[in-house]
């Protein structure tokens, strides 16, 4: 049975099944799929970055010392930025996302994802994260201080809101 879902409609459930998603972007015209679709990747234990674009399930440590589960991309350049890896937490209640691109969220988006997270700012962040596999360069790790923002387009430069 093949298995497709939008990246931001994968669950919980879905990365305890399966620790990699690959973006199915060879099926990108077949009905009902588009650039945001993955399937399941089997891997042996290390994911290569050059044979796809993958979402890998992660570990995400808050600053009260919970953990909870997500996905980030592996980085295929060794560039590990946060624009680039994107950290995403998955819970029962939906996605919690760290890099927002150009979009500033309002207060009520802040507030859901707090309630998604179970959490306040100050116990969750800084959050460390870290792949549950290691890609080909060693395991992707790092520290999300909030949520980013772009500020400038042209320098990339991004500010944190909490």
């Amino acid at each position: 049975m093949l298995v497709r879902k939008q990246v931001y409609d994968l669950t919980p459930h879905d990365l305890t099944a399966n620790a990699v998603w690959e973006f199915a972007l060879d099926e990108e015209g077949d009905e009902a799929q588009d650039e945001a679709t993955v399937r399941p990747f089997a891997v042996d234990g290390v994911v290569d970055p050059s044979d796809g674009m993958f979402v890998v399930r992660a570990t995400f440590r808050l600053n009260d010392g919970s953990t909870r589960n997500g996905y980030l991309t592996p980085p295929s350049l060794g560039d590990a930025s946060l624009g680039i890896v994107q950290p995403v937490v998955v819970t029962g209640g939906g996605q919690v996302s760290f890099w927002l691109g150009i979009s500033a969220p309002t207060s009520e988006q802040l507030a859901e994802d707090y309630a998604r997270l179970q959490s306040d700012a100050a116990s969750t962040f800084p959050i460390r994260y870290q792949s549950d596999l290691p890609s080909v360069h060693g395991p992707i790790s790092g520290t999300i201080e909030g949520f980013y923002v772009v500020e400038d387009i042209s320098s990339g430069r991004a500010g944190v809101i909490r």
